[in-house]
């Protein structure tokens, strides 16, 4: 039989094993946390379900709407008989607050068209009839702001809504007459919404002679709306609209006419104090502003190797032959982003955004324009989704959130430079 002593000494080990134990299966301190939380990138909680009778183009828009995440998908249905076309843009919106997992279909009597939110709310644009909508979070409900007055045998869409100095601006376009649908008839609108109604701040133009400018975004920087177009540029307004440099397409974009006048511009962003854009998803760079000179300047490497086996005098020799380009960006750049102390990115090829070392400083100072893409686990958690495709980025506090063609991406950016750590920019040319 044991004595006192040893018998204290066992029970006191017991007892200090038995206090460890719990306390490292219950601790919820933050390095097990930490622990526990999925390293990089993750699937929200919000899946998109199609329908089987309209047309499914993946989710396309992200915003921050204060406390709340909104999400834009991309539904065309078949309406032959009230919309020209014989398509309507019928989109469905949803939103969540943040750290939620709860989605919510914000739903409307009118055929949105549009969406845009920042800090003071969240707008609707409306197909066909010309409405500007606010969503009421707390009533549930989308409340009428403006309607364009027009013919009632013609039809006005809402293009855009972007924010100048606490007013919004909202692009309005259409026909007076719906059974004549040629280019040269367009009618456009832009009104401002000030303290005393709504004013018309459209610019003069001529559609006979140009396709008039319809923006689709819009971002604020130093007193100055900049606003982009799908077709007719960057333009800004700070009481005047003004038509600014046209989006370059560099000499390696040999399949660029040389008398092509489209000026696409698919995203644009407000980064460190500066102005960003991408143009046409295939065959510009990412381009910085330079207001002072009006110029675009690329800040996208691109590496051209060419076969220096062709006789350049051979009158015979096709002189693109064996010509090469390397970007260190996705192939086709749908969406830019920032998060106030790094510039994304994304598009298609791959899907993943890439990250500007610019910004980094050393050891990457020396890489200029250098890029690297954020693969993280991408491949272990996503499968890598190679055939989709990012439509839209947003930083929201921590976290990166990317539009996906089948839902919603996510990924903590604490874990931005290790998941770069490993990565070489690209291109690599060996």
């Amino acid at each position: 039989m044991l004595g006192d002593t040893s018998m204290r000494i066992i029970l006191a080990i017991f007892m200090a094993f038995f206090f460890v134990s719990c306390t490292e299966r219950t601790s919820s301190g933050p390095d097990n946390r930490e622990d526990e939380r999925i390293y990089g990138w993750r699937w929200d909680d919000f899946k998109p379900v199609p329908h089987a009778s309209k047309m499914y183009g993946g989710v396309r828009e992200i915003y921050h709407v204060g406390e709340w995440v909104v999400l834009m998908d991309d539904f065309y249905s078949s309406n032959e008989y009230t919309s020209p076309g014989k398509v309507t843009s019928t989109p469905r919106v949803f939103a969540s607050k943040i750290g939620s997992t709860q989605w919510d279909t914000l739903t409307s009597s009118e055929w949105i068209r549009y969406i845009y939110g920042d800090s003071t709310g969240l707008y609707a644009g409306t197909e066909l009839s010309g409405k500007v909508l606010k969503y009421d979070f707390n009533q549930h409900k989308w409340d009428d702001l403006y309607q364009l007055k027009f013919n009632p045998e013609g039809f006005y869409n809402v293009y855009g809504i972007a924010t100048y100095r606490g007013n919004l601006v909202v692009c309005f376009a259409g026909y007076e007459d719906s059974t004549d649908l040629r280019q040269e008839n367009i009618k456009l609108f832009m009104k401002m919404q000030t303290d005393t109604g709504w004013v018309d701040i459209t610019y003069d133009y001529d559609s006979s002679k140009e396709y008039p400018f319809q923006f689709h975004k819009g971002v604020e920087l130093n007193g100055k709306l900049y606003a982009i177009s799908g077709a007719r540029g960057v333009w800004q307004f700070d009481g005047s609209w003004k038509r600014l440099a046209r989006i370059p397409h560099p000499s390696w974009a040999t399949w660029v006419p040389a008398n092509d006048t489209n000026d696409a511009a698919m995203d644009i962003v407000v980064h460190k104090g500066k102005i960003y854009a991408i143009g046409e998803k295939f065959s510009t760079h990412v381009l910085e502003y330079d207001e002072s000179l009006d110029r675009w300047n690329p800040i996208d490497s691109v590496i051209a190797t060419y076969d220096e086996t062709i006789d350049p005098d051979d009158p015979m020799a096709d002189p693109n032959r064996g010509y090469r380009t390397y970007h260190n960006t996705p192939f086709k750049r749908y969406a830019l982003a920032s998060d106030g102390k790094h510039l994304f990115v994304a598009g298609d090829s791959p899907v993943y955004p890439a990250v500007y070392m610019g910004d980094y400083g050393a050891p990457y100072g020396f890489e200029e324009k250098g890029w690297k893409f954020v693969k993280g686990n991408f491949c272990d958690n996503l499968k890598c989704l190679s055939t989709e495709a990012t439509y839209d980025m947003e930083a929201i506090g921590d976290t990166l959130y990317l539009a996906n063609w089948s839902g919603v991406l996510k990924f903590p950016l604490a874990d931005l430079d290790s998941a770069i750590a490993k990565e070489e920019s690209f291109p690599r040319v060996k």
